[in-house]
């Protein structure tokens, strides 16, 4: 008999409200992982979420421990839209919700799972070996940045990705050049800048596209373009509710395609002000080359005018995610490779997340080319907490 009847890896916004809905079953499972991890330690302070509040719950399935009661609780305001939601505030609720909601996990890291039998092995960080029956990986995106080629030879932490942030503080003084024209780039910019870095930012893009300022709206208005989840509109409405019709409507190469193009490159309407006549910013350029010299990067850049060097301290790359399941080196060789592909690096899903190998699901980023981008967004673990427990309750 295995030792586990499910093991949850990754005790983020997937896996706790996984874990949640099995709890609330009274069924047995076992979280593993530092509570939002990637949160605490990448993503820098005085961030604030691009998503509007009513779309940055964690979720029970009977949606007790909401964001809303939980600035209700604290004292704090709360509206649905328009209101911008700092990473401080939401990982608060994210520890009331977990001792609420889910109770305990494991705090420690899951080196290795094969399979064996007709279950797993499962290696903890200190050598413990242990047997579960199902996994569930809810291990977010970090496996998945994506840095330009020019810039994946170079070193730590002369170069990094966007997502991997930790303290901004230690950029004061210096010359950080960030590429991208996405949230991630832009609002890396933002507190650099306000943290006395020198920021200059190279786009692709022959503009920075912003979204529109969000404000609570009339009920007319919302008849003719609702709230979505990703964006207000009927199209947006239908990503964010309905990922299932998403994989069954469309052939993979149209989700692939669909999801790679969607929903990027775009700064939050709040965050404009703090860069415009702020940071240096410079169009239609790409790094076409770095190379170390004493300690900074010499860059040659590609832009309008032509080609053009400078010399930087840091380069930060704000460059998005591609899923490709053999970043996940906690798999097993034999097992990354017994999984079914619809895609290059990308798994092929059952309608309840599972992979081809029976027992093994996955889900949130991973699962986003074939159900859509919402599972990029923390809203996606609305539908997948209860699909996964009626699964396992099978």
């Amino acid at each position: 008999m295995p030792d586990l009847d499910t093991a949850i890896i990754g005790p983020g916004p997937y896996g706790l409200s996984i874990a949640a809905h099995l709890r609330a079953k009274g069924m047995p499972f076992r979280l593993f992982g530092s509570p939002m991890e990637s949160w605490h330690r990448y993503m820098p302070a005085g961030m604030i979420l691009k998503s509007e509040r009513f779309a940055s719950n964690l979720w029970d399935p009977n949606r007790l421990f909401t964001l809303e009661r939980f600035c209700q609780e604290n004292h704090l305001p709360y509206r649905p839209v328009g209101d911008p939601l700092p990473l401080s505030t939401f990982l608060k609720y994210a520890a009331w919700f977990q001792t609420y909601a889910v109770g305990d996990c494991d705090d420690v890291r899951i080196t290795s799972i094969r399979h064996h039998g007709k279950g797993f092995v499962l290696i903890q960080s200190d050598g413990t070996e242990f047997s579960s029956r199902r996994v569930i990986l809810a291990t977010g995106y970090m496996a998945f940045s994506e840095m330009p080629p020019q810039l994946r030879e170079l070193p730590q932490p002369l170069v990094s990705h966007s997502s991997r942030m930790q303290s901004i503080e230690s950029y004061a003084g210096r010359h950080v050049t960030i590429i991208g024209a996405g949230q991630s780039a832009l609002e890396t910019a933002a507190l650099l800048h306000e943290r006395g870095a020198q920021v200059r930012i190279l786009v692709q893009q022959s503009r920075i596209d912003w979204n529109t300022p969000s404000r609570l709206r009339s009920l007319p208005q919302r008849a003719l373009a609702p709230d979505g989840a990703l964006a207000p509109g009927w199209s947006s409405l239908a990503l964010s509710e309905f990922p299932g019709a998403f994989r069954m409507c469309f052939s993979s190469e149209k989700r692939h395609s669909f999801v790679a193009r969607s929903y990027r490159s775009s700064g939050s309407w709040w965050l404009r002000h703090r860069l415009e006549n702020n940071v240096e910013v410079h169009l239609k350029s790409t790094v076409e080359k770095a190379t170390v010299s004493d300690g900074r990067l010499e860059v040659v850049e590609q832009g309008p005018q032509g080609r053009c060097k400078f010399t930087t301290d840091h380069i930060i790359a704000g460059t998005g995610f591609k899923v490709d399941i053999d970043r996940l080196d906690y798999l097993d060789p034999a097992l990354r490779q017994s999984i079914v592909r619809e895609g290059q690096g990308i798994p092929s899903l059952s309608p309840q997340f599972e992979t081809s190998v029976p027992g093994l699901f996955m889900v949130g980023a991973a699962s986003s080319p074939v159900f859509g981008p919402i599972m990029r967004f923390m809203y996606g673990a609305k539908h997948v907490g209860p699909i996964l427990s009626r699964r396992l309750s099978d």
